[in-house]
């Protein structure tokens, strides 16, 4: 696992982004790293009023938009991240794009931000922002219990990976192994067979118990190519399911997942990765 050195805290000034910022503190802490709180400014003209009234039209000026930022984020979460090295950072742009060139620019190890989901429809949302950052950025990105009722608890004791049967499940392994390690915390990699889902025939049990084998067997494999010995959970249900029930079992404090199929052809809502942060009850880190 690369150090994390450098955080990056995308902020809109929003109620849900302040209620992130003793976990991105937490985390800074423990890693010693330097937190920098981001916000991107949309300076594209804006108007008031019919276009075609030219005397009449308010144009917004984007330096005095970006200087007035910049005031708002020097003052802002002061408190809640006390003692944690900072800095202040307002770009302009559009917010997914700024938030991703700036961390390949600036080497950063870590993205952690809200997504943005709420009531009974908005939870099956992610904000769009949110979901652009977790398709673009190169480097992980941890994001916040989708529920916006969850509580945050300090430390992290219990680390669920969720991985599938292929080699590209190995960077999330090893990532996760070592911020286990960092935390002294316990490590469960979670594998999820849906054909395997409530089998109500004897041959139906069979072809489970060859499925959950099978996978343990391979499973095992890709541990000694990650160097690894974490303890196995393999779930007959949808992946997203799989990963929530273990979770819920374990007590996990962090779920991690690899990329998967979130950079395929497909991506966006299309994939098991949006399904897995919607429906987990802890915070999870996108690899």
């Amino acid at each position: 696992m690369r150090e994390l050195r450098k955080i990056l805290f995308p902020v809109d000034f929003s109620e849900r982004g302040r209620s992130i910022a003793g976990q991105v503190a937490a985390m800074a802490r423990h890693f010693n790293a330097q937190v920098t709180l981001l916000h991107v400014v949309q300076t594209r003209p804006i108007w008031y009023g019919d276009p075609a009234s030219a005397p009449y039209q308010v144009w917004i000026d984007p330096a005095e938009l970006i200087q007035e930022s910049q005031a708002a984020l020097n003052g802002y979460l002061t408190t809640e991240l006390e003692g944690v090295k900072t800095e202040r950072v307002v770009v302009e742009g559009e917010p997914a794009e700024g938030i991703t060139e700036y961390a390949h620019k600036e080497g950063i190890d870590l993205i952690m931000m809200p997504t943005h989901g709420y009531g009974p429809f908005r939870r099956l949302l992610l904000g769009s922002v949110a979901a652009k950052v977790l398709h673009d950025a190169d480097c992980p990105v941890w994001t916040d219990v989708h529920e916006p009722s969850a509580t945050h608890r300090p430390g992290c004791r219990t680390i669920m990976c969720s991985i599938d049967l292929s080699e590209e499940s190995l960077p999330a392994i090893q990532w996760a192994s070592g911020l286990a390690a960092s935390y002294q915390a316990e490590l469960y990699l979670v594998h999820a067979i849906p054909a395997a889902e409530g089998p109500t025939r004897i041959e139906d049990g069979k072809f489970r118990s060859f499925l959950i084998d099978a996978a343990r067997e391979y499973i095992a494999e890709l541990q000694k190519k990650a160097g690894t010995t974490a303890k196995v959970c393999i779930e007959g249900a949808k992946v997203a399911t799989a990963v929530r029930d273990a979770a819920l079992h374990h007590d996990a404090d962090l779920v991690v997942m690899g990329q998967g199929s979130l950079h395929s052809a497909l991506g966006g809502l299309r994939t098991n990765s949006y399904a897995i942060i919607r429906e987990a009850p802890c915070p999870v880190v996108r690899i």
